[in-house]
């Protein structure tokens, strides 16, 4: 526990002076000078208050005492219910919000001790990622916790601690599945399953994993991958390596992928080059000259309305790293539905962040399963699973697939198939 009032506590917690009367909380009066303002001018020195503070632990935790437990002075400047208030609230919330963001940036262990303890709405992290589940967060939990009986060996990993979401597609939604669940069919020859929208498509992936031809993850995830850039059509590909990862065309006749470099696109590119006086070597095929500044950003607000039908609903956030890039699914449905590590891993994780590889750009994926949130961090690489130390080893407690995987695996322990 992150001890902030400890004067021996470690360097990235120094100890500030003692805060001024617009931050200060229950029990502290203001001095003579703020009770005697009124309006803009107490406006304008808690402003001024709050752009002085520094980013550390103890900062935003007398930054959110003040948010929390206002002062109980009669001023409008702590009274919620005035205009005043609200909008000393908002400013308070706003530099709490930047202060978060500058210490992630800084010293991210800081960050998540300091986050870990304070009473901050989740929604208001800058970034969840390793982020426990907090008595303060307010998602309703389980009744009752999933029982670990299985064996030590198998190294298991607990469940969702948090009730499901209903998981609804709307008719847009719905269709793109449909598209999705007939390439996927198409690829592995796999029967349609009887149930609808994202259930269908987990239970089509889970029978081709559960088969001799795609019990090898690669295969899995090569699968995965054909199905992805299938959905992008041959179009989108190629002007995405451009225009986001500042990949120069490059035509290959024996590339068959959907989405490969058009010749008609490379010729063109190499038509501009013979033309320019200097500077070709920019324009030699297949030399990436990005990914852009704007790509990470950008795509973190596109992707959710382009893959939102696979995972749900999700927020923009910050990277791991605190920069801009970031969006954080708030509840993977296909981890609600699936509960099953190995296909979040071979159907999810590593097809996507080797798809967007691909196209120019790195792309983490860092799932949650004890919340079953899922951080995407747009232009942050990631690291191979096995050296990943946010990613658990060993299967979920209450996976559905691991019996039929121990008896395809000649009744060994199964939690390589989720690693």
């Amino acid at each position: 526990m992150l001890a902030v009032a400890s004067t021996s506590a470690s360097p990235a917690f120094v100890a500030l002076p003692t805060p001024r009367p617009c931050l200060a909380g229950p029990g502290r009066s203001p001095s003579p000078t703020l009770s005697a303002a009124s309006g803009a001018r107490d406006l304008l020195q808690l402003s001024s208050e709050l752009l002085a503070l520094e980013a550390s632990p103890l900062t935003l935790a007398q930054l959110t005492d003040a948010i929390d437990h206002p002062s109980s002075s009669a001023r409008p400047l702590d009274d919620a219910g005035t205009g005043v208030g609200r909008v000393a609230l908002f400013l308070r919330r706003q530099r709490r919000s930047q202060l978060l963001v500058r210490l992630l940036k800084a010293d991210r262990d800081a960050y998540v001790e300091t986050v870990s303890f304070l009473h901050i709405p989740r929604a208001e992290l800058p970034n969840r990622q390793d982020v426990p589940l907090r008595a303060c967060d307010e998602q309703p939990r389980r009744t009752a916790a999933s029982p670990a009986s299985e064996p030590d060996a198998d190294g298991l990993v607990p469940d969702c601690v948090l009730v499901d979401q209903p998981m609804g597609e709307n008719l847009a939604e719905g269709a793109l599945l449909e598209v999705t669940r007939n390439i996927y069919c198409a690829e592995t020859a796999v029967a349609r399953a009887p149930q609808d929208g994202i259930r269908g498509l987990i239970e089509e992936m889970r029978t081709y994993m559960l088969s001799t031809q795609g019990v090898a993850p690669a295969a899995q995830q090569r699968v995965l991958i054909r199905t992805l850039r299938t959905l992008m059509t041959p179009v989108l590909p190629p002007f995405y390596r451009i225009f986001m990862g500042g990949i120069v065309p490059s035509h290959d006749p024996h590339d068959e992928r959907v989405g490969a470099d058009p010749k008609w696109l490379a010729d063109a590119f190499q038509s501009l080059r013979r033309r320019l006086p200097v500077a070709k070597e920019y324009l030699e095929p297949g030399k990436q000259l990005g990914p852009w500044f704007y790509a990470p950003p950008l795509t973190a607000v596109v992707a959710p309305f382009a893959f939102g039908f696979l995972v749900g609903p999700a927020t923009l956030n910050r990277r791991a790293d605190g920069e801009l890039g970031g969006l954080v699914v708030e509840k993977c449905k296909f981890l609600q539905e699936s509960s099953c590590k190995g296909m979040c891993l071979n159907s999810c994780k590593l097809p996507a962040q080797d798809l967007f590889a691909e196209l120019g750009l790195p792309l983490r994926v860092s799932p949650n399963f004890v919340t079953q949130e899922c951080q995407w961090s747009f232009g942050e690489e990631a690291p191979p699973v096995e050296d990943d130390p946010t990613w658990p080893k060993g299967c979920v407690v209450g996976c559905t697939s691991r019996e039929a995987m121990r008896q395809l695996s000649g009744g060994g322990r199964v939690a390589p198939a989720c690693e």
